[in-house]
């Protein structure tokens, strides 16, 4: 919940909301150095298709990502 005046709000209601996948950085050492902090004003995010990625933190995780995975594995072979 970003916002808990919305708490008795439908999600689907709500404007989209994004989050820190964790996947890669790309930054400059020494500005990080100097000002150690991921995120400025010239960071620029990168969608990633939720159909291609998984947070894995647990078993059921795991999973999910490995159906994920054989199911796109299966519709690549099929082209």
């Amino acid at each position: 919940m970003f916002w808990p005046e919305n708490r008795l709000k439908r999600s689907q209601d709500l404007p989209e909301a994004w989050h820190d996948a964790g996947q890669f950085y790309w930054l400059n050492v020494q500005k990080y150095l100097q000002a150690p902090r991921l995120f400025s004003e010239n960071s620029v995010p990168v969608p990633l298709p939720r159909h291609l990625v998984q947070d894995i933190d647990t078993p059921e995780d795991w999973e999910t990502a490995e159906l994920m995975f054989a199911n796109l594995m299966g519709k690549n072979s099929q082209h």
